[in-house]
């Protein structure tokens, strides 16, 4: 179809083109209306495309049908201008493809209370892979030496290593919620009357069991991140110390063991 195939007494290509410039703003596609005016023996036939869009109509008064152009390329350009505006953009490529792991690496330092004989500073290292609900870690962990002394005066002087793995549910990007296993070597020296030698292994004993734990994380800001965790440890496997020809022992290892700690790291 012509662009311009309008009969002289209906009007002219450049009357219909300025009054869309005056509806639509000087940027409107003109160009893109395509429109067509035929003479029939009972009046005249009007034909206006843009794109996909046809519209016919039929008057015996060609002025008539040329003004009623005017008001079709006007609803149809209208409507495409509208539907351009409300599309949604399209989908971020990471987020077509599926979301990237993230990998994470914490250092943390802590209260840890039930593996040695009292409440003693640990020492955390803690890497995690994160998706976005889902994930798993791994912590090592050194416990500074706590003491166990009887009434007769006679005692332990531990120290412990862990390592542990977790995996965790994350329902925001500030709470997790982990559950694991987690193993600790105690080891030391005892003290008192004489020079005691531990029985069976000497100087070590072993902790483990499933670990339940809960962790926080309020400050973000890439790549940092800083939070605060507690956990708690049901001791499955629990060893004791004792000291030979001595009929008591000097210590046992609880059944449950528990743990806080701050923890600040990078995201890569």
């Amino acid at each position: 179809m012509s662009p311009t195939a309008i009969p002289p007494e209906c009007g002219s290509r450049a009357n219909f083109d300025s009054e869309l410039r005056k509806r639509l703003g000087e940027d409107a596609p003109v160009g893109s209306v395509h429109v067509a005016i035929e003479q029939r023996a009972r009046g005249y036939h009007l034909r206006v495309q843009i794109g996909s869009e046809l519209r016919e109509l039929d008057d015996e008064n060609c002025s008539e049908l040329l003004r009623a152009a005017v008001v079709v390329a006007v609803a149809v350009l209208l409507h495409e201008r509208e539907a351009t505006a409300t599309a949604p953009s399209p989908a971020p490529q990471s987020a077509r493809s599926g979301e990237r792991p993230r990998f994470t690496l914490a250092a943390g330092a802590g209260l840890c209370a039930g593996t040695l004989p009292p409440p003693v500073l640990g020492l955390e290292l803690e890497s995690k892979l994160l998706f976005r609900h889902w994930g798993f870690g791994l912590t090592l962990r050194y416990l500074t030496p706590g003491e166990q002394r009887d009434p007769n005066d006679r005692g332990v002087r531990l120290q412990a290593v862990g390592a542990g793995a977790f995996g965790l549910f994350r329902p925001s990007h500030s709470w997790e919620a982990r559950v694991g296993f987690a193993t600790q070597y105690l080891f030391g020296e005892g003290f008192g009357e004489g020079v005691p030698t531990f029985e069976s292994r000497p100087g070590a004993a072993w902790a483990a069991g499933p670990t339940l734990g809960l962790a926080f994380i309020p400050l973000v800001r890439p790549p940092l991140w800083a939070g605060l965790g507690a956990e708690g440890q049901l001791n499955v496997v629990r060893g004791n110390f004792q000291i030979r020809n001595y009929s008591e022992n000097i210590y046992d290892v609880p059944w449950l063991a528990a743990s806080a700690f701050v923890r600040l790291g990078l995201t890569f």
